[in-house]
């Protein structure tokens, strides 16, 4: 906590001299309610093994000594406080306390409330401490309160410390955040936060303390956050399954994880925008079916659509190499069961080298620059490159894309899942070793010239636009039997989180 030596005040502030009250009048009775509600407050041991470890701390020596003995909890709560208050240096004494019960109860759910408190008084956050009191009182009556995914949903983009905040972050820790962070004291976060959480359409039926918390924000003088504008560019949402138990048994278990970023419309660099909390495992057999509940739950995704203004959205799954072939436009997020490959382009990832720096190469990105190439000589999709996938002929996969550099995508001509384990091993290969980022198969066995035959019609410019071509095409087809069974691997090392696996915890 950013208190300094005298909790961020001037010495005279501290109990030095003739300086201003201890803290504004209606502090003692918010730290009283935020006190009471502590579990083990009401235990006389539990309050006494909190004032004696006060009492070793440097900023209040023997404070029990100073604390007047009472007959029942709430008095006694309020001769602590009294004793807080008349202390020579009170905000130090009051952090001690928030000290000493992190200490003795650091799992009970008003801890958080009363560090947030004790920052209010004790620091410089670019809010009057009064108007910071008068918002906390509105966020904890909250009933029920808000869950972390809406409330990360409301977070600032550029919010200091955002990524330290753990998914289950709850409304006290939050702010707490905002306000709490090195540098000079910046509050335009914390006051953008509670504007969005004040103005969110579907809280404010059922708590109408947030009509009192905008009427409040209205009156706050400093520094205002401007409105809220997302950048032009497409929403990347990354959809990860990764493995809990070996593949190769006969019920895998995978851990659903997303998030959802932003990234130019031309290509380039992603920027996270937020995350879906952890949940439990899938079973292999109950990924569409669970899958698309969990997708169609997170709110802050479809607020996330809703302000992309009718911009683009590409969802991508990242598959570990067993689970390539798992039809993924499939998954039904809507009421009604619209499949998303209908309602977006949908391509799958290797996840290996998706989290993997070793196999991130040059050659990746070497190839993936010719699938914007255009040319007049021939049409876009006649450049996908049909190797021969006989297994006895694996081993010539190497030297036969050796010879052609510019071969951006491949064409498998045999279903994924059916490929010989040597075909499937040099294709795993072929994406690794030789940088191949973009493949195409249909799921079922066919003539593979239907494939190009059915983007043709769609005329793409360059093979950059095969996401896009391939969606069309779901769509056009989507009443006949078995003609939208086609994936599209769709490697962009640009639109890569390197900071994904360090912030999910668990990776296997």
């Amino acid at each position: 906590m950013s208190t300094g030596a005298y909790g961020g005040w001037p010495p005279q502030a501290a109990g030095h001299g003739e300086g201003p009250a201890a803290w504004p009048a209606a502090a003692e009775e918010l730290l009283a309610e935020i006190l009471f509600t502590f579990q083990r407050m009401v235990r006389q041991g539990f309050r006494l093994d909190v004032l004696e470890t006060m009492g070793r701390s440097p900023s209040s020596p023997d404070f029990a000594l100073d604390v007047r003995e009472c007959r029942t909890a709430r008095e006694h709560v309020r001769e602590i406080l009294r004793a807080v208050a008349r202390a020579r240096d009170p905000r130090a004494v009051l952090g001690s306390l928030g000290e000493a019960l992190r200490v003795h109860d650091p799992h009970d759910g008003a801890l958080p409330w009363l560090e947030l408190a004790v920052l209010a008084l004790t620091a410089e956050t670019g809010l009057p401490a009064d108007a910071l009191l008068r918002v906390i009182g509105l966020l904890r009556s909250l009933a029920p309160p808000p869950g972390p995914q809406r409330l990360l949903g409301h977070l600032p983009q550029d919010a200091p410390g955002r990524r330290l905040l753990a998914p289950g972050a709850t409304l006290p820790e939050i702010l707490r955040r905002l306000l709490d962070h090195r540098g000079a004291p910046d509050a335009r976060p914390a006051l953008s936060f509670l504007a969005a959480l004040a103005a969110d359409p579907e809280l404010a039926p059922n708590h109408p303390q947030l009509g009192e918390l905008q009427a409040l924000l209205s009156t706050i003088e400093g520094p205002r956050p401007g409105p809220r504008v997302d950048a032009a560019g497409r929403l990347i949402v990354q959809i990860r399954l990764d493995p809990e138990t070996p593949e190769h048994i006969e019920r895998s278990r995978y851990h659903l994880r997303a998030s959802y970023y932003r990234q130019p419309l031309d290509g380039g660099p992603i920027e996270r925008l937020n995350d879906l909390v952890v949940t439990a495992s899938l079973a292999k057999e109950d990924l569409i079916t669970e899958g698309s509940a969990r997708l169609a739950g997170w709110q802050e995704l479809l607020f996330a659509m809703r302000r992309t203004n009718r911009g683009p959205v590409r969802i991508e799954f990242l598959l570990p190499a067993a689970l390539l072939g798992h039809s993924a436009e499939l998954w039904s997020p809507t009421p009604r069961g619209h499949r998303l490959g209908l309602l977006h382009p949908v391509v799958v990832r290797s996840l290996d080298r998706y989290a993997n720096p070793w196999l991130q190469t040059d050659a990746w990105y070497e190839r993936w620059e010719h699938l914007f190439a255009e040319t007049m000589e021939c049409e876009a999709v006649d450049r996908i490159g049909w190797p021969p996938l006989l297994p006895e002929r694996a081993a010539d996969l190497p030297g036969w894309l050796d010879g052609r550099p510019t071969v951006a995508c491949l064409g498998l001509d045999t279903p994924y899942d059916d490929l010989d384990p040597r075909v499937r091993e040099a294709v795993l290969e072929a994406m690794v070793l030789d940088g191949v980022p973009a493949m195409l198969w249909r799921r079922a066995p066919g003539e593979p010239t239907e494939v190009v035959e059915a983007l043709r019609r769609h005329r793409p410019r360059s093979l950059a636009q095969l996401p896009e071509a391939v969606h069309r095409h779901r769509k056009v087809t989507r009443a006949e039997q078995q003609q939208d069974g086609m994936t599209l691997l769709w490697d962009d090392p640009n639109c890569v989180d390197h900071d994904q696996d360090a912030h999910f915890p668990g990776m296997v």
